[in-house]
């Protein structure tokens, strides 16, 4: 596996962060599969193919999808007032078809596959962030 670097837009300071690694599995046309979510990123998801560019100290960054998987990528923010409420999400989540990793105990990458319909996903989310209890925003959406 290889990091690849994705540049980020920072704007009133979020991210938290300019840039952002993520795992990849060179593929035999050069291209490098992404392994894990990205967290913040608006350029890829995962299981995307992209293209790197190496730069003089060995770090590969980003510089566009080669092939997109047709995943989409959401991110999840549990409230305090919410934690308690965290295994029942994300089990509903993976019940719909989607994964996800954890950053922290309030903070989540959430993969949309191509065959799962976003739409499901989001009226689901949207039912929580009406409680005031979680938010949630996007990535990058495909569908």
């Amino acid at each position: 596996m290889d990091k690849i670097m994705l540049r980020l837009t920072v704007v009133d300071d979020y991210p938290p962060v300019a840039s952002e690694g993520v795992w990849a599995e060179r593929q035999p046309d050069g291209l490098y599969r992404i392994a894990n979510l990205p967290f913040y990123s608006q350029d890829a998801c995962y299981e995307d193919d992209v293209e790197v560019q190496v730069e003089a100290d060995g770090l590969k960054w980003f510089r566009r999808v080669g092939r997109s998987s047709g995943n989409s990528t959401l991110r999840l923010v549990f409230f305090d007032v919410g934690r308690a409420r965290t295994p029942e999400v994300l089990a509903r989540i993976n019940a719909l078809g989607c994964s996800w990793e954890g950053m922290s105990k309030a903070f989540f990458a959430v993969n949309v596959p191509a065959s799962v319909s976003l739409d499901s996903v989001l009226e689901y989310l949207q039912e929580c962030f009406e409680q005031d209890w979680l938010d949630y925003e996007s990535g990058l959406l495909r569908q």
